[in-house]
């Protein structure tokens, strides 16, 4: 478990900080205390206090665990897993998997979208660099240049792969803000977290044979890993 009155510095996904009312600056001072994380940063007048019911060291193996706590016991609220300067984000909505985020830009909507061929580099350029507060894929589908079954399609997809890379995801800080979902969003679509644990599992091995190799277990202790990133040492890769 993280030690209390201990702080982290990351970077929120941009729906997690919408979500839960914070500002748009650039890196959150994040301090433990009580249960509760202390969100600092550029744009806070003062901190915003969180409660959070689960707290502690993520690796991988332990992932299986946080989903199907989540799922069986029909949680609501953001599960968030950070690590050096990324930070990725699953909302939970009675227990189902309703929407992700990341800081990692691999796994923005714009370039799933372009993967999937649904849209141009020039198409995306031109939507991006706006002064818009709408959603990128709100203003792309209103552009003309996709439809409303592309866009859902396309975010789906996003969601699924970005709870599906947390198998991969280095050592880091793991915490659940309960309650976080607003009541009247994120119910376009459900998905079970069993399914994204399989799907996670299956790509995994399938990169590893690709690369006709096995994943080699790092002797360290998760903490010690840890430890080594935050002293700037390790990329823990």
């Amino acid at each position: 478990m993280a030690a209390e009155g201990t702080s982290i510095t990351f970077m929120m996904p941009k729906i997690a900080r919408k979500t839960l009312g914070l500002a748009d600056g650039s890196f959150s001072r994040i301090g433990i205390e009580s249960h509760t994380l202390a969100f600092r940063g550029e744009g806070f007048t003062r901190p915003v206090v969180l409660p959070v019911s689960m707290l502690g060291t993520y690796h991988s193996d332990i992932l299986n665990n946080l989903f199907l706590y989540l799922r069986n016991n029909g949680q609501n609220g953001i599960l968030g897993v950070t690590t050096g300067p990324l930070t990725k984000a699953v909302f939970f909505k009675k227990g189902h998997i309703v929407f992700s985020g990341s800081t990692d830009a691999t796994e923005r909507i714009g370039t799933v979208l372009l993967k999937l061929g649904y849209v141009t580099q020039e198409e995306l350029d031109s939507v991006s660099g706006h002064d818009d507060p709408r959603r990128f894929g709100v203003r792309i589908k209103e552009a003309g240049f996709i439809t409303h079954e592309q866009l859902w399609h396309a975010l789906r997809v996003q969601v699924i792969s970005i709870c599906c890379s947390l198998v991969d995801f280095p050592v880091g800080t793991f915490f659940f803000l309960p309650a976080c979902v607003p009541s009247d969003s994120f119910s376009h679509f459900f998905v079970e977290p069993t399914e994204v644990l399989f799907e996670g599992v299956i790509r995994h091995d399938e990169r590893m044979r690709a690369l006709g190799q096995s994943q080699t277990p790092d002797p360290r202790s998760p903490l010690e890993v840890l430890a080594a990133m935050e002293a700037g040492g390790d990329d823990a890769s």
